[in-house]
C-alpha cells in the first residue's frame, strides 16, 4: 500500500527525515519497500503481511508510528469532529441482515439533494498520488475514506434500489448480478450479496452493481459500510474470480468499531463537497457488542521468552503504546488489546509486540529456557535421542561444508515429469492458484535442481553443497482411495568445482565428495548403514542405495545430463545427488563403540591388484577379502580402478593396500605371505580373479 507523508502528519507530528522514518517502520516489522517525491510530497510503499491490516490506512500507519516513536496516538480533533454522530430526523432505511455469520454489522445512511460531479483539485490531486483515478466527487470521496480510515464504503443510487429496502443475504442458485466492470457474473449460494427487494444490487464486499451505480444524474444517495466475514470474502473472491480494494481490506479483517465512523466521515465530506443534506435517521443493525479479548501475560516470563531485558513498566508502556489496556499486579497481567488489533490473540502474539517495539536489534544472543535444558539434558528417552540427532543433524552437515536451503513444496504440475521422478504418485492441488504451484512434490529433487541453476547463473559460488531437510507428499497407491504420505527426507546436493589452492588445482565435485559428506555424517551419528549398487535407476543413474538395519535410507547417484538440461543446469556441470529418509536415522540406536588400544609395531603393507569382471560387485568382493584375510588383515582400501587397452575387454583391474597386524608383536614375512596367499584365493575361486602384474 501506498501512503502520503503529508497526509500522515495530519494524525500524528513527524520530525524524521524520510529516510530515517522508513528505516524506523521497517525496523519495527513494517518495511518499506519504496520512497519516492511526487510533486512535493513524499510517498511511502510498503507490504503489509496478512496479519496486519489495520496497517491499510494512514490512520492505521500514524498509530503505528506512535508505538514506534514512543507517542501517546491521540485522533486529531477534526477527526473527531467529522465523526460525531448527528442529530436527523425521520425514519431509517429498513436494512434487513440474512446471513448473521457473513455479515456481522451494516451501517447506511440516505444523502438527499446531492449533485454529483466533479471532485474539488485537493481530493483528485491526493487520490492521484497515490495512483487512485478520480471518478467522482461521490465515489471519490469514499475512496478517500478507505485508504485515510482502512474501512471500505460504497454509494448506492437509492432511487435505483427497488423497495427502497436492503437485505443483506445469501445469492440464490442461478442469480446473476453484473457489477460495476460490466461483467455480467453467474453467484453461487456462498456468495455473499446485497440486495434490493427484488435482486443482488452488489457482490458484497467485493464490487457494486452497475444498476445500482451513481452517474451525474443520482439524486439519492445510500451509503454503505459494513463488516464483513473475511471467510466468506475470500471464497466469493476466489469463486467470482475478482478483486478490488474493498475485498483486499475485507478479507484480511476490518474494525467493527470503524465501520459508523467512517459511514459518518463519508457522509459529512459528501454534504460537504456534493451539497448533500441528511434528513432521516442511521440504520445501524447487526451484532454490535464487542468480544473483549483478555489475554493473560506474565512479565517475567516474557523476559526468559525473548532473551530480552524488558522490565515489567516497560513492557506495560510499550502495550498501551499500541492501544491495549493492562490490569493486573506486576506478576501477571490481563491484556485487552484493542478493537483495531485482531492478530493478537494469545500471550505469544504480545511477546512478538514487545520484541518488535523494544528493537530485534536488541535482542541477546541466547537460547530459550525449553531448548537450553533439552541440550545439557542426558538424552535419556528415545526421542530425546531423536532430537538431539536431528540438531546434530543440521550441525554436522554444516561442519561439512553444506549450505541449507528451503524450498517450495508447491511445484510446477510438469516437474515430477522433468525430475523423472521414481518416488510414487504425486498430490494435485484441486484448486491452484497457479500451474506453477499446482503439485505437491514427492521428491526434493526438483527444489534443488532450481537453486542449482540460479546459483549458477547468477555466479554466487564455484563450489555448491546444498542439504534440505523437508517433507514430500506421495499417494500411497496401495490403499484406495490412495491416501496422501509425507515423510521427512534429507537432501544433499553436490556440484561446480573446488577453490584453487596453492599447487593445488580446482577439481570437479561429484560422486565421491557426496559419498565423502555422507561417511562424515554417518561416523558422527555413530551409525553404520550397508550401502549397495542398485539394479533400478535413480535420479537418471544407477545409484548407490543406503540401508539401516534392513530399512532403506535412500540412494546416492549422479544425475542424468537429460534431467538437468530440464531444469536448465548448464552443460558439462555434473551433479551428485543424495536423497535419504531420515526417520530411521533419527530412531535407529548408535553403533556400539569398540575402542582398542594402538599397536605398538607399525603394520606391514602390501599391494593387490586383481583383474575381475566389470560385472562384478565391490560390495562382494569386499566381503570376500575381509573375511579371508582374517586374523591378521587390519585394514584394507581400494586405491586404483582401471579399465583400458591393458586389461582384456569386459574386464577392470582393481588395487587394493592391505595392511597385516597382529598387535603387540612383529610378523614375520612367512605370515604375511600365508594371509596375502589366502585373500588371492579367495578372489580367484569367488570371482575368477587374476593376479596383474
Amino acid at each position: 500500500m501506498k501512503y502520503s507523508l503529508s497526509w500522515l502528519k495530519e494524525f500524528i507530528e513527524i520530525s524524521l527525515p524520510p529516510q530515517a522514518l522508513a528505516e524506523r517502520l521497517t525496523l519495527t516489522g513494517c518495511e518499506i519497500t519504496s520512497l519516492e517525491q511526487v510533486e512535493g510530497n513524499w510517498i511511502l510503499e510498503s507490504e503489509i503481511t496478512p496479519n496486519r491490516p489495520d496497517l491499510l490506512s494512514h490512520l492505521g500507519l500514524a498509530r503505528e508510528l506512535a508505538a514506534a516513536l514512543g507517542r501517546e496516538f491521540r485522533p486529531p480533533r477534526w477527526l473527531k469532529k467529522q465523526t460525531r454522530p448527528f442529530i436527523s430526523h425521520g425514519d431509517p432505511l429498513p436494512v434487513t441482515i440474512e446471513d448473521g455469520e457473513g455479515c456481522r454489522r451494516y451501517v447506511g445512511i440516505i444523502i438527499e439533494n446531492a449533485r454529483v460531479g466533479e471532485s474539488p483539485p485537493d481530493i483528485v490531486g491526493r487520490l492521484a498520488s497515490l495512483g487512485v483515478r478520480s471518478v467522482n466527487n461521490v465515489v471519490d470521496i469514499t475512496n478517500l475514506c478507505m485508504i485515510e480510515l482502512g474501512q471500505p464504503l460504497h454509494a448506492f443510487d437509492l432511487d435505483k434500489v427497488d423497495g427502497q429496502t436492503i437485505r443483506v443475504r445469501r445469492a440464490r442458485a442461478k442469480e446473476t448480478v453484473t457489477t460495476l466492470d460490466g461483467v455480467l457474473r453467474e453467484l453461487t449460494p456462498e456468495s455473499l450479496v446485497i440486495a434490493d427487494a427484488q435482486k443482488p444490487v452488489a457482490l458484497a464486499g467485493i464490487m457494486g452493481g452497475k444498476e445500482s451505480e451513481i452517474t451525474s444524474s443520482t439524486k439519492k444517495i445510500f451509503l454503505e459500510s459494513a463488516w464483513f466475514d473475511p471467510k466468506r470474502i475470500r471464497k466469493a473472491v476466489k469463486a467470482a474470480r475478482l478483486t478490488s480494494d474493498s475485498s483486499y481490506r475485507f478479507e484480511r479483517g476490518v474494525d467493527l468499531v470503524m465501520v459508523q465512523t467512517a459511514a459518518i466521515r463519508a457522509a459529512r465530506m459528501i454534504c460537504l463537497y456534493a451539497g448533500g443534506k441528511i434528513h432521516r435517521g442511521i440504520t445501524d443493525v447487526g451484532n454490535l457488542r464487542l468480544h473483549a479479548r483478555k489475554i493473560m501475560l506474565r512479565p517475567r516470563y516474557a523476559q526468559e521468552v525473548l532473551g530480552m531485558r524488558i522490565y515489567p513498566a516497560q513492557q506495560k508502556k510499550l502495550l498501551q503504546r499500541l492501544g491495549c489496556q493492562v490490569k493486573g499486579t506486576s506478576r501477571r497481567w490481563k491484556v485487552e488489546p484493542p478493537s483495531w488489533r485482531s492478530d493478537l490473540r494469545i500471550s505469544e502474539d504480545l511477546y512478538e509486540e514487545l520484541a518488535r517495539l523494544f528493537g530485534y536489534d536488541r535482542c541477546l544472543a541466547t537460547l530459550p529456557p525449553a531448548l537450553r535444558q533439552n541440550i545439557t539434558s542426558k538424552w535419556k528417552q528415545p526421542e530425546d535421542l531423536s532430537i538431539a540427532r536431528r540438531a546434530l543433524l543440521h550441525r554436522l552437515l554444516a561442519e561439512a561444508g553444506a549450505q541449507e536451503i528451503m524450498t517450495y513444496s508447491l511445484v510446477h504440475s510438469e516437474d515430477h515429469a522433468k525430475a523423472n521422478s521414481l518416488s510414487g504418485g504425486f498430490l494435485q492441488l484441486a484448486e491452484p492458484l497457479s500451474m506453477d504451484q499446482a503439485v505437491l512434490r514427492n521428491t526434493l529433487l526438483i527444489g534443488a535442481l532450481k537453486t542449482v541453476s540460479w546459483n549458477i547463473k547468477h555466479k554466487s559460488a564455484e563450489s555448491l553443497k546444498f542439504f534440505e531437510i523437508g517433507r514430500v507428499f506421495r499417494a500411497d497407491t496401495r490403499t484406495s482411495p490412495p491416501l496422501p504420505k509425507d515423510p521427512y527426507l534429507l537432501s544433499l546436493l553436490v556440484a561446480g568445482t573446488t577453490a584453487p589452492a596453492w599447487g593445488v588445482p580446482a577439481k570437479s565435485l561429484g560422486i565421491f565428495d557426496l559419498k565423502g559428506i555422507l561417511s562424515f555424517l554417518f561416523d558422527r551419528l555413530q551409525l553404520a548403514p550397508s550401502i549397495d549398487l542398485a539394479d533400478a535407476v535413480y535420479f537418471g543413474k544407477q545409484a548407490n542405495i543406503y540401508t539401516l538395519n534392513g530399512r532403506q535410507l535412500g540412494a546416492a547417484a549422479l544425475v542424468d545430463p537429460k534431467i538437468l538440461a530440464a531444469f536448465d543446469v548448464p552443460v558439462g556441470v555434473p551433479v551428485a545427488y543424495a536423497e535419504l529418509e531420515i526417520e530411521p536415522i533419527l530412531e535407529a540406536p548408535p553403533v556400539s563403540l569398540k575402542v582398542t588400544p594402538l599397536p605398538k609395531v607399525p603394520a606391514v603393507s602390501r599391494d593387490l591388484a586383481v583383474v575381475v569382471s566389470e560385472n562384478s560387485s565391490y560390495k562382494e568382493i569386499h566381503s570376500a577379502i575381509e573375511r579371508s584375510g582374517k586374523p591378521l588383515l587390519h585394514a584394507f582400501a581400494l586405491f586404483d580402478r582401471y579399465k583400458g587397452k591393458q586389461v582384456p575387454s569386459g574386464k577392470m583391474s582393481l588395487a587394493f593396500r592391505l595392511a597385516f597386524s597382529d598387535g603387540d608383536r612383529t610378523l614375520t614375512d612367512e605370515e604375511v605371505a600365508a594371509a596375502y596367499q589366502k585373500i588371492v584365493q579367495n578372489l580367484k575361486a569367488n570371482f575368477d580373479a587374476v593376479l596383474r602384474a
